[in-house]
């Protein structure tokens, strides 16, 4: 093997245009480096994006929306509830407005979210962007434990026996602080809803934005689940057309 001695170096224009060479050979090195990680970063955020757009568009949003909507007919329905009880009405008209009243049992997700947090990507997404995001999915726990008491609540109101004359004043009570309680719930809930449904109009995510994955609709992300579970009960058959406008809408 034949080695080759370094050529002196006889100036120093010469010693600073080997500098030069070495010191461009390393900036042209970082720089590719860097182009590569920014490009990696970008499409992470991309498919960090989808994820979360998928999520809102056909999981939480359209739940969103559909406990917009039904704001109106709880309140009814809570209030004839309440009729019937405090104008001393028997025991079965009571409890056929019991048994008319419904509200939605639903978990809000936060899955992809949390994912793109654990991976560092949100850390490389715009701050303005990550903090609408941020305030969308921290109203996602607060809805589940929100909807979790409602569920209790309602369990509540439906404990009333179906048997016996007119209601007794402890069974009277018990029917009057669910119905009250129920109200509180609704309105929290609600209250929610709307402050995430600015959120998803600041995010610029609508419901028609859902894509099936692969052409396979997941019964747990598909904005049209919850048009069907309201046509299921005649309380809330009311706020159907009014819903499909919002989901059809663009919101």
């Amino acid at each position: 093997m034949e080695f080759h001695n370094p050529k002196p170096v006889h100036s120093l224009r010469e010693f600073l245009g080997e500098v030069a060479v070495v010191v461009l050979g390393i900036v042209i090195a970082l720089t590719g480096e860097q182009t590569l990680q920014h490009l990696e970063w970008r499409h992470k955020i991309r498919l960090a994006n989808a994820d979360m757009r998928q999520e809102i568009s056909g999981d939480d949003g359209p739940q969103v929306l559909e406990r917009i909507a039904l704001a109106p007919r709880i309140d009814r329905g809570l209030d004839a509830i309440r009729q019937t009880v405090d104008q001393g009405a028997g025991r079965a008209s009571v409890l056929q407005a019991i048994d008319r009243f419904w509200t939605p049992r639903h978990t809000w997700d936060s899955i992809a979210f949390q994912s793109a947090l654990s991976s560092g990507v949100l850390a490389q997404a715009p701050v303005q962007r990550v903090a609408v995001l941020s305030r969308f999915y921290s109203l996602m726990p607060v809805l589940e434990r929100a909807n979790e008491r409602e569920f209790r609540d309602g369990a509540a109101l439906a404990s009333i026996s179906g048997t016996g004359g007119a209601l007794t004043e402890e069974e009277r009570g018990r029917v009057l602080s669910a119905v009250e309680r129920l109200r509180r719930d609704d309105a929290e809930i609600h209250r929610l809803a709307k402050l995430a449904e600015a959120s998803m109009t600041q995010l610029g995510i609508r419901i028609r934005d859902y894509r099936p994955l692969g052409g396979h609709v997941s019964p747990l992300q598909d904005p049209q689940r919850v048009i069907t579970e309201m046509q299921r009960e005649p309380m809330a058959q009311a706020c159907v057309g009014g819903l499909e406008k919002s989901l059809q809408a663009g919101r």
